[in-house]
Order: C-alpha cells, then structure tokens, then sequence
C-alpha cells in the first residue's frame, strides 16, 4: 500500500512540474519519499526538480545518487552534467534541460538508444550533450559526453565545460546488482560571480581544473521490506587558481586532491513506519602550493609555501518515517558527525569537532485539500567529495542539504500550508531560519585580543518567506506565481576583509504563463519583478579594493538599493512520436541594467548570477533515436 501511495506521489509530482507547479511538486516528492525512501523515480525526480533552485546544488546531486543505487536495470540515460554539481551554469541554459526522462521508452527492450541535444546563444554561447545508452537482457550500458562554452556578457566572463562519463549496471539476480561510474571533467572560467555592481570584476583572475572521478555501488534486496546499498568513490583532481590584486596576477594556487568517500545505507519498509540508517567515512588529501607573484622583475615571489592539508569525516545518520492517526507522518532522526581538517598550515591549529544533530519533521493531511508541513533539525555541512551522499537530503519537503562551506554547522526551523483550492488551483505560503556558524581562515582575536591568523567562526542567519499560487485557466493554460523574501544577515566583522556584505534583503515575484497543446506546441511567458538592498560594512574599503585591483567601473555604487523587471519568453515544439523537441527562448528581452548579487554569503563554490544581466537568445534542439 505505501509503495502504491509513493508511485501515485511520483507520478503527480512529475505532472506539477510539467505544468510548472515547482513548490506543489516537492511537496508531492516529500510525501512520496515518506512512505516509500526506496522509491528511485520519486528520487530522480526530486533531483530534476532542484536545478531550479538556487543553493541546491548539493541536494541535487545525491538525490541523482540515490536514485542510481537504487533504480533497476533500465535504459534510461545518464546525462554527464546532471551528476556535476558546479557547472555556475545559469538556470537552464545549458544544451539539455533538466531530464531526459520523458525520451526514455515507455517498455524496457533490448534496444540501444541516442539522445542529442545542442544549444547555440549569442556572447558566443555553444554546447552539445550526446547519451548513448543500451538494454541488452539484464546489462545496461550509458556512454555520454557534454560540452559549454560562453564568452559571457564582459571580459574575462568566459566558461568551458566538458564531461565524459561511462556508466554500467548488471543484476546478477533479481535481488542483486552493482553499478559502476567513470566521469572526466575539464573545466576552464574566469570571474563569473555577480557582485551587485557588474562592473566590479577582476579582468584575470581564473580557475582552471581537471578531475578523474571513478564510482562503484551495489544494491541488495534483503526481502521485499528491506534493502541495503553500498557507494563507495575515488577522486583525483589538479587544479590552478589565480586572484588578483593591485592589477597584477597576484596570487596563483596550484593544488592536487586525492579523496575516497565509502557510505552504507539499511532501509526498512513496514505498513505503518520506515527505516533509514547508515554512515559513511571519507577522507582528502590536498597538497597545495601557493605564491605571491611578483610586482616587479626586481621582486621575486613574495611569499611561497607549500604543504599538505588533511580533511577527514566520519559520519552515521539514522531516520524514520512514522505513519500516525488522522493522516499524519512524522519523521524522528538524528546523525553523528566527526569533522578533523588539518590546514599544513605552520601556527594554524587543527580543526576538529564531533557532533549530534537531531532531526524532527511532520506532514499532516488536516483535510482533503490542506496539508500542513514543519520540521526542525541540524546539520553539518561535510567535505563530500562529489557534492554526493546517500543521507536524505530534506526533512518533510525542507532542504538540509545546502551549498554551504565546508565544515558549517546549522540549525533550520520551518513551516508551510500548502492548499489544494479548487481542482484546477493550488496555493500556500512557508518560511523557515537558518542559524549557520561558518567557519573562516583569516585574521581572529586570540585569548589576549591580539589579532592573529586563525580559525575563526561567522554567525549567520538566512530568513527565507515565500508564498505561491499556481492554477490552470481552461485547456492548455496554467498560471504560475510565486511572492518570495530572503534576508541574509551576518556579524559586523571587520576583521574579514571589509568589502563583503553583511546585510541582502531581496524580494523576487515572479507571474508565468505557460501553453500546451497536444500537437506539440508549447510557450511560456514571464516576468520577474525584483527588488535588492544590500549593505556592506565598509563601502570606503570596498570602493577601494576594486580601484585597486585595476577596475574602473561606470560608477562606485556597491552598495544601496535597486529594483528591475525581467521579461522572459520561449517558444518550442515537440517532435512526433517522442522524437525530440526545438525550443527558442529569449531571457532579459528588454535587455535590462541592474545591480544584484546572489543573497548568500558563501558558499562551496563560485555561483553566476541567478538572473542574466544581459539579454541572451538561445536555439535548443534535442533528439532522440
């Protein structure tokens, strides 16, 4: 019965996102994945759902993991870029959307499959995505490649992205399969990140890497309540990282990482509740080498150290989904981590602490037509060395699983309503606060208030209240609208570098119009009304570092208050007989100026801006044979 509530759920789900109902689909996935944490379409979905959500980057990517280790042979393909977390490619304008599952054949054959998708966009913007995939009896194969470049909307905007990736999976039995993984990636950018004014950039800096990344996993089905899987993964990567300072290439940061990562997982199925426990232990090696280039030929480096940093975590979790009277699910967990990170840096103390977070969720059907979502628990945000893990990422419908530093402890409390109004329309409201303790390497207090460098911890608080009403008109016609506000605060430290924010409230609306039609046809429309205020706690200091790195914007507003409406448009049509789809869409069409910055404060990884500062055309083809 509860398997049956979870395929309904999935199915639904993948019904509201088709439509655009964005929020209505997670929660659907959430109930979903409550009765059923085994259920591998719920869990693809749920991954396809996240790449249009900022910060989610994480979460998206080991819901794609669980997905794997958990689904059967099939030949649905694995696409290269879906199992990378940090392409900082905008929303949707890589060469493939978000799945291609709705190509996947309706019955499983023996019968190989290509799908080819290819994008061409102004600012020179280009990418393929190719997946070759075959079913032969109970051995299923998937050979892909992808590949993104852009010059972007300024100077030193640049990306180039390729991936590669192999994949194979084989039931032994029909209680027993393994799957393995090999994925290459090449990447190449320079400044991508949005700072409010887009005229503070630095003209050289850059990141370039490569990294090797081999993938094993094994499912066993205990019983038809019980299964129990096994990921175990192997990185290299080399990487160089240039920043620059007073016009000079400044700093150059060459590293290369070894890392293995190994987790196991037990699920539980009874009619009334569900298990899921597990653990999981990785470690990372980072030898580094870092220099101060020269301001002169008469200088040589200023500063050269090399060394050897170590991150270690080990880790357990435990969760459980309860069925309770009057419609109710509550979900109980609690996990264990062991976070040690030794910098090789000389003065700098290793950084380690053990801890307990507690998990606490509740999804209650007051009515038919009511649903009531809360949850309540910690995390602690672990060096995954893939972006991946096998622990479930959200509780009741609520993220835990964000885009944060290493090493940063949180606690997140929320709540929403979500209300089915008519049979055609649905609306509801939720808002939730994040407490995060961020750790940093850079100048702190020591036991004699002298100033030193250290590690040292950044209170934060992240303030997330959104409100949503989605409905379809008549046939064809669905309307999509969302009312949301962030406010990111964090402490007044001057002992950071002065020039980064400590304040960003953003309010962002927006209105779609989406059209359907069973020939094929389909366009949507939208706009987005956004409104910005950030403070930064030296506007002195930050005018005076981007001067200094040799910039020389249009004016010195780095700071302040701006609004902007975005108007965006796509058209497209899909092929007979699922045999692909071509898609033309316009973002920024009235090429708008604005002043914005991503609200977070940090994260793992550089991210580009969430909406396009410039007005990009873009052409999609998809195909399938």
């Amino acid at each position: 019965m509860d398997r049956d509530e979870a395929a309904r759920g999935s199915s639904l789900a993948r019904i509201f996102e088709t439509l655009g109902f964005e929020r209505r689909a997670i929660m659907e996935t959430a109930k979903s994945l409550s009765f059923d944490p085994s259920n591998h379409s719920a869990h693809r979905f749920l991954s396809d759902t996240y790449a249009n959500t900022p910060r989610h980057e994480a979460a998206r990517v080991s819901e794609l993991l669980q997905a794997q280790l958990l689904q059967p042979v099939n030949v649905n393909p694995v696409q290269p870029h879906m199992a990378v977390a940090d392409l900082n490619i905008i929303t949707n304008t890589g060469p493939s959307t978000s799945g291609f599952n709705e190509f996947a054949p309706l019955m499983e054959r023996n019968k190989p499959q290509l799908v080819v998708s290819g994008i061409a966009g102004n600012n020179g913007t280009l990418g393929n995505e190719m997946v070759f995939s075959r079913l032969y009896d109970r051995t299923s194969l998937s050979l892909g490649q992808f590949h993104y470049e852009t010059n972007g909307f300024r100077p030193n905007n640049n990306q180039n992205h390729n991936i590669y990736n192999a994949f194979i999976q084989h039931a032994f039995t029909q209680k027993f399969n393994v799957q393995a993984e090999f994925r290459r990636r090449e990447t190449e950018h320079g400044d991508i990140v949005l700072n409010f004014n887009p005229d503070f950039f630095s003209q050289s800096a850059s990141l370039k890497f490569k990294e090797d990344l081999a993938r094993t996993g094994l499912r066993y089905a205990i019983s038809p309540e019980q299964d129990f899987v096994v990921s175990a993964m192997y990185k290299n990567r080399d990487s160089q990282n240039i920043t620059q300072l007073f016009g000079q290439n400044a700093s150059d940061s060459q590293n290369n990482s070894q890392a293995y990562q190994t987790e196991a997982q037990y699920q539980l199925r009874k009619r009334l509740f569900n298990v899921v426990a597990g653990g999981g232990i990785y470690k990372i090696w980072t030898n580094h080498l870092n220099q101060l280039v020269v301001f002169s030929p008469s200088c040589p480096n200023l500063v050269c150290n090399s060394g050897q940093n170590t991150e270690q975590n080990h880790n357990l979790h435990l969760y459980s989904n309860v069925n309770l009277p009057i419609n109710m699910i509550a979900t109980l967990g609690v996990s264990y981590n062991s976070y040690k990170n030794n910098t090789g840096i000389p003065g700098i103390p290793v950084s380690h602490y053990s801890e307990v977070d507690p998990k606490i969720g509740l999804q209650w059907d007051v009515m038919n037509n009511i649903k009531l979502r809360a949850a309540w628990f910690e995390t602690v945000r672990s060096g995954l060395i893939a972006q991946q893990t096998i622990e479930p990422t959200q509780v009741s419908g609520f993220n835990q699983l964000y885009d944060d530093p290493v090493g940063t402890r949180s606690r997140r409390e929320g709540a929403g309503l979500d209300i089915r109004i008519s049979k055609d329309f649905y609306g509801g409201i939720e808002g939730s606060i994040r407490h995060l303790e961020v750790p940093f390497l850079g100048r702190v207090l020591n036991k004699d208030l002298k100033e030193q460098i250290g590690n040292g911890i950044e209170n934060q608080k992240e303030q997330l209240y959104r409100a949503y009403f989605y409905g379809l008109l008549v046939t064809n016609w669905s309307l999509t609208s969302e009312l949301q506000f962030e406010q990111f605060t964090r402490d007044e430290n001057p002992r950071r570098n002065g020039i980064e924010p400590n304040d960003i409230q953003t309010i962002s609306i927006p209105v779609s119009l989406n059209y359907f039609n069973q020939n094929g046809l389909f366009f949507k429309l939208t706009g987005t009304y956004v409104r910005q205020d950030l403070e930064r706690l030296s506007r002195k200091a930050s005018i005076n570092f981007f001067k200094n790195v040799g910039e020389y914007p249009r004016d010195t507003k780095i700071e302040g208050l701006d609004s902007f409406y975005l108007f965006d448009a796509s058209i497209g049509y899909r092929l007979p007989n699922r045999r692909g789809l071509v898609s033309f869409e316009g973002r920024n069409l009235l090429n708008e100026d604005f002043y914005f910055r991503n609200s977070q404060f940090n994260g793992s990884q550089p991210m580009p801006p969430r909406y396009s500062p410039f007005r990009a055309l873009l052409v999609q083809l998809t195909l399938n044979f």
